[in-house]
């Protein structure tokens, strides 16, 4: 049983290689933000800006350290799908040897903070750093960035690759992402003046020659889409209640 599945892992990435080969594309897999597309910063911004000072902290990572791989399984005909699951896309390599996607969620996201506060204007200055010299520090925390990856060969086992080279689907991937907000005075970063949870969840057909740059491309989208409602938030809080993001005097 043991050289059994030896055998379909070695054949399924085999038949995986050509496909990804056979595409005629590179598919990026480097975090780019703003996300392409629309590659720019969001539309959100202050009337005016509040005399406060912040600094965006590196967020904490939470996230867990599963690895499912089951995708030598679609190698066994009738056998209807096989599923891998990630909850650290960065750190597991794809078929072709690369990395599913070159990112540090911990930095990455916490600049793509500091970007759009800075664009949106609420505060006076936006710093990416521990915080010193700030009236506010910025934390997050990573709760999720599940990879999930459904793949199927029609229950045809090997000859079920042909679909995937006519362009039937080869499956469906999911990507995740849960992340938590709060701002809080420098002097007491235990006392958050301001919270905000986001959660995003995208599921989408994949196959050799489409949908597979999404499944990169979604975690830059997942940020910026769960900061537009925040920075909504904050705009609004400026506007009728700035006291709120004001230091303590």
């Amino acid at each position: 049983m043991k050289q059994r599945k030896v055998l379909s892992r070695r054949f399924v990435s085999l038949i995986l290689l050509f496909s990804v080969l056979g595409a005629g594309c590179a598919i990026p897999r480097t975090w780019e933000y703003p996300p392409v597309p629309p590659g720019t910063l969001l539309t959100v911004k202050a009337a005016k800006s509040v005399p406060t000072k912040v600094a965006v902290r590196p967020f904490r990572d939470l996230r867990g350290n599963n690895v499912q791989d089951e995708s030598w399984r679609v190698a066994i005909p009738f056998y209807p799908y096989a599923v891998d699951s990630f909850d650290r896309p960065e750190t597991v390599k794809a078929v072709e040897g690369v990395p599913l996607i070159k990112m540090n969620p911990s930095q990455d996201f916490a600049r793509a903070t500091a970007d759009e506060l800075r664009n949106a204007g609420v505060f006076s200055a936006v710093s990416l750093g521990e915080g010193a010299g700030a009236d506010l520090v910025l934390d997050g925390t990573i709760r999720a960035t599940g990879w999930k990856r459904a793949r199927t060969t029609y229950m045809l086992g090997p000859v079920g690759v042909i679909f995937w080279i006519l362009g039937l689907p080869m499956g469906e991937n999911t990507n995740t992402v849960e992340m938590d907000l709060q701002l809080a005075p420098a002097s007491a970063p235990a006392k958050p003046v301001w919270q905000f949870t986001m959660q995003f969840k995208d599921e989408h057909l994949v196959g050799i020659y489409y949908g597979r740059e999404e499944s990169v491309e979604n975690y830059a989208i997942a940020v910026q889409d769960a900061l537009k409602p925040a920075l909504a938030n904050l705009v609004k809080i400026a506007a009728e209640r700035p006291e709120i993001l004001q230091p303590a005097k």
